[in-house]
Formats: structure tokens, C-alpha cells, sequence
């Protein structure tokens, strides 16, 4: 199969305590695509983690924080494709950063968005051969 892999496995979730700590505790780059915010570092391990964030101060109901959830996990699964790491890894932790909902259309071009500047500015960042 020559397609990309369209599923999000376990390996690709960030829930180590260790990792969320450098990732917050080191002054990392972010970027910004109203309403997400972007956290993101290189790790020498290989491939791309991430975490999904929803704070209970924007949303008291679970139900609402868990929908925000899946539409950034949603388009981060369809769109992960465009984050290409050139040497070992990335860790990302998608923020949700206001008190209303969006319309699944929109989350979607907004990760798409930061997915595409994350890679510009890990290229950038990376070593040329």
C-alpha cells in the first residue's frame, strides 16, 4: 500500500510525565492559529506525539471539551502527512484557547495550518546536508 496511514495509534500519543514536563518546562516555540496554540519540540526519538489539550475553564461540560478533542484529533489524523520531521522526532501539544465551539470545517484548516508551520520551521531549523 502505497497510501498514507490514516490511523492514530497509541505510539503517537503523548501521555508520558516526563515528556509533558520538558515540553512545558523549557520555553519551547509555539505558534498560534486562533483558537489552537501549538506547543512543539524535537526529541531524538523518531516519529511525531501529540496531546490534545481542552481546559475546564472554557468548558465546564465534559461533553463539549471531549467533541473540541476529536475534531483536533480528527484533522491532525487526516492531515498528519504534512509533518515530515527531517531527523528524529517531534512532540505537540494542541491547546484549545477560547470559550467557544467552531464548526469541524474550520478546526480542520487551523491545524492544517499549524501542521504546515510547524514542519516550515522545523525545516528551517534542521541542519543542511
Amino acid at each position: 500500500m502505497d497510501s498514507p496511514s490514516h490511523t492514530l495509534h497509541k505510539a503517537e500519543r503523548l501521555c508520558s510525565r516526563k515528556a509533558l514536563e520538558s515540553l512545558f518546562g523549557r520555553g519551547n516555540p509555539s505558534l498560534t492559529a486562533y483558537p489552537i496554540r501549538a506547543v512543539y519540540m524535537t526529541v531524538p526519538e523518531m516519529g511525531v506525539r501529540i496531546m490534545i489539550s481542552v481546559s475546564k475553564r472554557y468548558f465546564k461540560q465534559a461533553v463539549k471539551r471531549n467533541r473540541i478533542k476529536r475534531q483536533i484529533r480528527e484533522a491532525y489524523r487526516l492531515n498528519k502527512e504534512l509533518l515530515r520531521p527531517s531527523q528524529g522526532g517531534v512532540n505537540i501539544a494542541f491547546l484549545w484557547t477560547s470559550n467557544e465551539m467552531l464548526p469541524t470545517g474550520i478546526v480542520f484548516h487551523k491545524v492544517q495550518n499549524l501542521l504546515i508551520r510547524i514542519n516550515e520551521s522545523l525545516s528551517a531549523t534542521s541542519p543542511s546536508l
